[in-house]
């Protein structure tokens, strides 16, 4: 038998080359500046260098022929040409030492990336560094292939050069000086080039560093040196607006964290949100969570630090299959990791009753007190119900994926569908062993309840993530099932099968083992508040306690337990929960929790004579405000709210000033109408696509036939909502226009 080696497409090697840093040259200066700040703090662990003593690291830009070089020096640890080896001769190794000295480098391939990049296209990428007064230098180099190569060379010189070299190197002693041309990859212009001292002073990324009373940090050009300092973008404890502490725990650890939101004027300019770091000022990301758009936040920047976070992230990069919770490329969290919608579950209440309380009062009008208004969100809601699939991943998060001598499998043996509904079934495929060109076929058996596609499945070499392959399988349930279905899914004699039966009862399977749906809802002020709560038993174990809280409603009955009663099928179960009080049109949260696990849903309350008002869906409400946010509109994920601003210019000009319309029961004309129609029907496909690219439905390369894909499916979407939307809204502009 002949074995072939499988190798990477020249257009897979370019992908990862491209999205590794992206175009950023901050990024870029990052990983050096960063490296070099942890090559010192190794130092200062080990005590091999006075922690008071200020270390100076170099950040020099330089111009040969409109070919630009920037280098990055420090005087600390130096590399010997066996530590170069091993650093660079693999990439994304275990390199940093983090685990002792917590360091940032946790993928072992910051400067590999940096050099990657100029050596694609043939620039100079270069180490220099000195080592107990060894000279070793590394050209990385790269061929027509792609593939990448390192040339390592050990210089000696006389006494007099070698003063001469430390000299040009600005490294007295030990130290390292990596220089990278700029590639044309990377957004270089001359407003760039002008500015760059003052862009690396405000990267939220170096807010910490560029502070420390034992750093400096100079910037070098010809004819100009510059101590960069971040002191004019620290936070001000007059501005401070909260300060909360609370605990979060992920699967074994409990992490403590500490909040502090800050009012900042000159959020727009120095580009912070809030910073999240650990105990040793390493900076993880720089997010708003899900209140990037929302105009109570426009002016609020803050920090978040969570101790211990680099250690569980260093922890799970180290695992035996390796968990990325911080996105390989360092941009930030992996919004799709566990761990961020865990966190993000607990720190959105926090922010939201933040900004609620502290935030500016923003004039708003809720669209859908207009009835026909309501009446389209209703279509609305349920082209999107319709579009936007049902996800069944596995049941325990932990627990996802393939274990030893699993090759493929359904992400769950059963399923029970709700008739009418459309629902995607993960399958995962082990790459060891199921290759990009083999074929997987699913068998079907004849029936009129289901319909199942794709019947045929392959994959691509860049969806492969740790050996491991996800797709997805659309089954429509169409008629109730008197027998169970089952599928089976099989590549030669490897197979696996799913059990599946149609019901005429709602079931949805929570990606988080609990969640509220709809999560949000319209409810009369005076009666019993209900909300639905599906949870699953691979998740919460029966006969578990939930605990059910809430900012201003009362809870009907105080012990809830999820047990066999409540269950749908043999995996999924709904407890109803009922609740009382609150004030009209006022919104109310609810939280559900059990251990870690938390779900939450939105209550509004409103009059009795607008009961017809829209039940719940995926978009709750449609809002007109009146802020200083720049958007023309914007969709709200915490709230699933659609929000249009009508201080926006282009809004005016399109619809006038809006500030007058009765907020109790806005009217509109025919023009004004459909203008709002094609707003709404704008954010709508995009949450569509959104949603679809996030479950998987939709793959994306990031190449420009991607983006060709997504402007289309966004015109057919929006196309759509459009024509189920505007008939209900003419009627109310027909009905004014007779009046």
């Amino acid at each position: 038998m002949e074995k072939i080696e499988v190798q990477d497409s020249l257009r897979k090697k370019k992908r990862v080359l491209n999205d590794a840093l992206g175009d950023d040259i901050l990024r870029y200066i990052a990983e050096l500046l960063t490296n070099s700040d942890d090559s010192y703090h190794r130092m200062e662990v080990n005590n091999l260098v006075d922690i008071n003593e200020k270390k100076v690291i170099y950040i020099e830009l330089l111009e040969n022929n409109n070919n630009y070089l920037i280098s990055v020096t420090d005087n600390a640890e130096g590399m010997s040409k066996k530590t170069l080896k091993n650093i660079f001769g693999v990439y994304g190794g275990n390199n940093s030492g983090g685990e002792k000295s917590h360091t940032r480098g946790i993928f072992g391939q910051g400067a590999s990336d940096v050099l990657r990049a100029s050596a694609y296209d043939h620039k100079v990428a270069r180490i220099e560094t000195i080592k107990d007064n060894r000279i070793t230098i590394l050209n990385y180099k790269m061929d027509r292939n792609l593939t990448p190569s390192i040339e390592i060379d050990e210089k000696r010189l006389s006494k007099k050069q070698m003063l001469k070299y430390r000299e040009e190197l600005k490294i007295p002693n030990n130290g390292t000086k990596i220089t990278f041309g700029i590639s044309k990859r990377i957004k270089f212009s001359k407003k760039i080039r002008e500015s760059l001292p003052n862009l690396i002073e405000k990267y939220p990324s170096f807010r910490y560093l560029l502070n420390k009373d034992n750093r400096e940090i100079i910037y070098v050009e010809p004819l100009m040196n510059t101590t960069l300092s971040s002191s004019a973008y620290q936070f001000n404890e007059d501005n401070l607006i909260s300060s909360n502490d609370f605990k979060f725990r992920f699967q074994e650890d409990k992490l403590d964290c500490h909040l502090k939101l800050y009012h900042n004027v000159n959020k727009k300019e120095d580009n912070t949100n809030i910073i999240v770091k650990d105990e040793n000022d390493i900076v993880f990301d720089n997010t708003m969570f899900a209140f990037n758009n929302s105009s109570l936040a426009t002016n609020v920047s803050g920090e978040l630090l969570i101790n211990g976070l680099y250690d569980l992230c260093y922890v799970h990069l180290n695992m035996e299959e390796p968990d990325a919770i911080i996105r390989d490329n360092r941009t930030g969290f992996d919004t799709k990791n566990p761990f961020y919608e865990k966190l993000s579950s607990v720190i959105n209440p926090i922010i939201e009753k933040i900004l609620i309380e502290n935030g500016p009062k923003i004039e708003s009008t809720d669209l859908t007190n207009n009835k026909k208004f309501n009446e389209a969100l209703k279509k609305l809601n349920k082209y999107l119900a319709s579009e936007i699939k049902s996800e069944i991943s596995g049941g325990n998060l932990e627990g996802d994926g393939l274990k030893n001598n699993e090759y493929l499998k359904f992400a769950r043996g059963s399923i029970s569908l709700t008739k009418g509904k459309t629902y995607n079934i993960k399958l995962y495929i082990n790459s060891d062993y199921i290759l990009p060109q083999d074929e997987i076929k699913i068998n079907v058996p004849e029936n009129d309840s289901i319909k199942v596609n794709p019947l045929i499945i392959t994959y691509q070499d860049y969806e492969i993530n740790n050996h491991l392959v996800i797709k997805n399988i659309s089954i429509e349930a169409l008629n109730n099932t008197i027998v169970p279905i089952i599928i089976e899914a099989y590549f030669e004699d490897i197979k696996t099968s799913l059990q599946i039966e149609v019901i005429d009862e709602e079931i949805y399977y929570p990606k988080n083992g609990m969640e509220f749906v709809p999560n949000s809802v319209s409810q009369v002020y005076d009666k019993v508040h209900k909300l639905k709560l599906f949870v699953d038993k691979e998740v919460v174990p029966l006969d578990s306690k939930i605990t059910i809280e809430s900012n201003g409603l009362k809870l009907l009955d105080d012990n809830i337990f999820f047990t066999k009663r409540n269950l749908i099928n043999d995996q999924i179960g709904v407890i109803n929960i009922s609740l009382t009080g609150g004030m009209i049109n006022e919104e109310y949260r609810v939280i559900a929790k059990y251990q870690d696990i938390l779900a939450t849903a939105n209550i509004s309350l409103i009059d009795s004579n607008k009961k017809e008002k829209l039940g719940g869906g995926l978009i709750s409400k449609i809002m007109l405000e009146s802020s200083d946010n720049p958007y023309q509109s914007y969709f709200n994920s915490y709230n699933n709210v659609i929000t249009i601003n009508i201080k926006n210019p282009i809004n005016i000009r399109m619809m006038g000033n809006l500030k007058d319309k009765d907020p109790n029961n806005p009217k509109f004309d025919l023009i004004e109408s459909k203008y709002l129609c094609d707003i709404i029907a704008t954010q709508a496909a995009s949450l569509v696509i959104k949603k679809n690219v996030t479950n998987g439905e939709i793959e994306l390369n990031n190449n420009l036939e991607s983006y060709e894909k997504i402007e289309k499916l966004m015109q057919e979407h929006k196309n759509k909502i459009y024509e189920e939307m505007y008939p209900a809204l003419l009627l109310v502009a027909e009905n004014k226009n007779k009046k």
